[in-house]
């Protein structure tokens, strides 16, 4: 391959930063993936919450039922919000991996 196909060759944006930016961009976007732990901590919450509505001393009190009905409220407020933050999240990430690592013809998805 000579130099004139390596110019037009995109090989995105790492192709073209210096050795130390580069790898700082790879540990960003590493450090930036989605994880399972957004929605572990959403649920834990709910956890919680059910099992304090589960125990006698909640049944027993009206206004603490009451508040604990308003807590589980706001905690589903909570989820909804938080799966539509994580989509968002998602699909920002992919956009700005496609950046740094845009696809080659041949690549599988």
């Amino acid at each position: 391959m000579d130099w004139f196909e390596l110019v037009k060759e995109d090989r995105g944006l790492v192709a073209k930063l210096e050795p130390k930016q580069k790898k700082k961009i790879k540990k960003l976007l590493q450090a930036a993936e989605p994880t399972e732990f957004m929605g572990q901590e959403v649920t834990k919450l709910t956890d919680l919450i059910s099992e304090m509505k589960s125990l006698d001393l909640v049944k027993s009190d009206k206004v603490l039922r009451k508040k604990l009905e308003k807590y589980d409220e706001s905690n589903l407020d909570l989820v909804a919000t938080a799966s539509k933050l994580r989509k968002g999240y998602e699909t920002l990430y992919n956009q700005l991996r496609t950046v740094v690592y845009p696809k080659k013809k041949g690549d599988l998805e």
